[in-house]
């Protein structure tokens, strides 16, 4: 980054000072010292208040992307030590507890506890497990679990000494560098900033042609006054320092509502936002997701088929089965009294009331509760989340039994699929739609007990393993929603903002938080399209009777009172993806409120299409949505964390009604900004006739006279 007088080289060689020290030179060649000192002292301080965002916002970048430290890496088959700096992909390097990542890299042996909050601002550090030792491929997407990351602290290391040959063994925890430098995500963090997208807003353009009109204007009024006087009429300077002076304010107000701005120039286009997206978990709703209940299938052999008992918010009087796979199926540890892992595993392992002992006969030792007849489990083997498979599970040992029990937990449209039919219950899927219309996060088990022994379990496959096993339950939690949002949602549209949800949450749930904050109005009917999986088609459903809807078109036309549909679409990211391809997405855009089981692309791609209709703005919680909040035209993080920074707005206080701040500091500062111009135009031109006049009679205003409407007047309008 550049010197202090550097940063002023740059800020004093800009078009915008050009046209100001042109206009002081013409004040002093006429002898306005004083005016001329007095308008020189004005660009300067305006030079300087941008001088200083720009160069401390550059070294708040530098140190976030500048670092080195000494670790031991692979070379040449022996271990040595090697600065941070030097490593190339394909490297191999132990990884120590309180190192902190300078490169992505991918586990091979041992496990990981990794504290990410700078990337993605979660508080809770994350698990991380090695590669397995198979022949399965490997994706960024859907070996996250495997993979360190550049910028993130390891918490605790703990090596895998002896594997059933699941994994690679060693004494210490190793890692193979995969990106380093720019190509690491952090580095594609800090490439975004260094070179944003460009945006053009038509204020900006439509300035040089206000530019070049002013510019002929100055030459006739010249040729007047030479004619009249032989003087200089001149051009205030102050003009380019008020047309800022809006949007430095606004910035000003912001940063003291802990509101960050990296682009001041995103100021002057957020007051023209007329649509803002927003994501939903940790967005409009709270962070984590809290236990709500469980319902349980039974088995009733009479009937040859299964049937969903009675929902119960206590899982300790549920089938043990049931219990024992809740405690069991999750990637929890425990690092010094503080459960580690995924928020959800956290608070389903939290509800089983069981505890995990720090001496594992195998992967994880779980104790049950006190005085509960169940017994000790040994998790054998585990299978971690992949987000393609939508499922994780657990081969699990009962201490007093022997027996191994197979628990795996998912989606429950994944469930279903992966389940023996005949314990599939009768209305299953009504079931399941219901919790989530009702704002549930549902996830589906299903258990088998596994014939076969330890050593030949070593061998076996995660397919072979799941195969053959029965639905047992259901387990439900809620993401309540923030106490403000509702407000904040009616105060946007109350200001003429179109409100849409941009999730990765199932259709049915997202649906429901839009009613539940006022996004979708009560009295109005919800369409879902989906895909169906059977043959391929698009189909369209109403939500609350469950009935499909052939044609949308007769009731996207149906309006009511205030001239608005009385119909709102909701599409899944699947649907989204098959009417983007075929063209007809765009015409149903500005009909659709809720986008859901979007993946990170689907969200770009939808923030694309929506900033074709109008200034778009993005709100998330910096996490699976920096991409989107980087392509809009207003993007807003919710977060402190580094990935934010690529977002050009930050907000370190999780509230919704950041973005209604945003927009109402946005909206002043361009009506400032506006009324400068104005105003410094009608006064520029309005001082070039007043010194024709004056000239025409051989007289003109003292320098005083000049430095009271300059210094005083013009420029605290301008502040003010």
């Amino acid at each position: 980054i550049p010197s202090w007088f550097g940063a002023f080289v740059r800020e004093v060689s800009s078009f915008v000072f050009l046209y100001q020290s042109l206009a002081l030179i013409v004040f002093m060649f006429d002898a306005y010292y004083k005016v001329g000192l007095v308008d020189l002292a004005v660009v300067l301080l305006a030079v300087a208040f941008s001088m200083v965002v720009k160069k401390l916002s550059e070294e708040r970048l530098k140190r976030m992307a500048e670092q080195s430290n000494q670790l031991m890496a692979l070379r040449d088959g022996s271990w040595v030590e090697v600065s941070s700096r030097d490593l190339v992909p394909g490297d191999v390097i132990r990884v120590t507890t309180g190192m902190q990542m300078s490169c992505d890299g991918i586990l091979i042996s041992g496990n990981a506890v990794m504290n990410e909050s700078s990337l993605t601002g979660e508080a809770l550090p994350i698990r991380k497990f090695p590669l397995r030792n198979d022949d399965s491929g490997f994706s960024k997407e859907a070996n996250k679990n495997n993979q360190l990351f550049a910028g993130t602290v390891v918490s605790q290391v703990q090596p895998v000494t002896s594997s059933n040959g699941d994994y690679l063994t060693d004494d210490h925890v190793l890692c193979l560098v995969n990106h380093t430098g720019t190509a690491s995500d952090k580095g594609k963090l800090v490439r975004k900033i260094l070179f944003p997208q460009p945006i053009s807003f038509v204020f900006d353009e439509q300035l040089k042609v206000v530019f070049t009109i002013l510019g002929i204007y100055v030459l006739f009024c010249l040729a007047m006054a030479i004619y009249f006087y032989q003087g200089s009429p001149t051009a205030t300077p102050l003009l380019p320092a008020g047309i800022l002076a809006g949007q430095s304010m606004a910035v000003f107000r912001l940063k003291r509502r802990q509101i960050y701005c990296v682009d001041p120039r995103r100021v002057m286009i957020a007051a023209k936002c007329r649509i803002m997206n927003f994501d939903k978990t940790g967005t409009l709703t709270n962070e984590g997701l809290e236990f709500y209940g469980v319902q349980r299938s039974r088995f009733v052999e009479e009937q040859n088929a299964a049937e969903f008992e009675q929902f119960t918010g206590d899982l300790g009087s549920c089938d043990e089965l049931l219990q024992i796979g809740v405690a069991s199926c999750h990637a929890v540890t425990d690092l010094g009294d503080q459960l580690i892992g995924n928020p959800v595993d956290i608070e389903q392992f939290k509800a089983s009331k069981w505890t995990l002992d720090k001496e594992p006969k195998f992967l994880d030792k779980i104790v049950p509760p006190q005085g509960s007849a169940l017994s000790v489990l040994h998790v054998a083997r585990r299978f971690e989340f992949v987000h393609a498979r939508a499922s994780m599970s657990v081969v699990v040992q009962d201490e007093s039994t022997g027996k191994l029990h197979v628990f795996v937990k998912g989606s429950f449209e994944r469930i279903k699929a992966l389940s023996n039919a005949r314990t599939i219950p009768a209305g299953y899927d009504t079931a399941c739609n219901q919790l989530a219309r009702e704002g549930g996060y549902v996830l589906a088990f299903a258990h088998k007990i596994l014939d076969a022994t330890l050593d030949q379990l070593r061998t076996m496959e995660q397919d072979d393993i799941e195969a053959g096993c029965g639905f047992i339950g259901l387990l439900v939690f809620k993401n309540m929603l923030k106490p403000d949002t509702a407000q904040a949602i009616s105060e946007l549209k109350g200001g003429s903002i179109r409100t849409v949800m941009v999730t990765g949450d199932t259709a049915l749930t997202g649906i429901f938080i839009a009613r539940q904050c006022g996004m979708v109005p009560p009295e109005n009917t919800v369409v879902l399209g989906d895909i169906d999986k059977k043959t391929g088609c698009l189909t369209w459903t109403n939500v609350d009777s469950d009935e499909p809807v052939a044609d949308i078109e007769p009731l996207l036309d149906t309006r009511g009172p205030d001239g608005f549909p009385l119909t709102e679409l909701a599409v899944t990211g699947a649907a989204f993806n098959y009417l983007d391809e075929a063209g007809q997405m765009a015409p149903l855009l500005l009909n659709t409120r809720v986008f859901a089981r979007m993946k990170p692309q689907d969200k770009v791609r939808c923030t694309q299409m929506t900033m074709k209709r109008g200034i778009t703005g993005m709100c998330g919680d910096g996490g699976n949505d920096t991409a989107a909040l980087r392509a809009a035209h207003v993007g807003i993080a919710l977060s402190d964390a580094e990935a934010a920074i690529v977002s050009p707005f930050s907000s370190s206080n999780r509230s919704v009604m950041s973005c209604v701040e945003l927009l109402i500091q946005s909206r002043a500062g361009l009506a400032t900004s506006f009324a400068n111009y104005r105003a410094l135009i009608l006064y520029g031109t309005t001082m070039t006739m007043h010194k024709i006049i004056t000239f025409w009679f051989s007289n003109s205003l003292s320098d005083t006279i000049w430095i009271i409407i300059d210094a005083l007047i013009a420029t605290s309008m301008a502040i003010s």
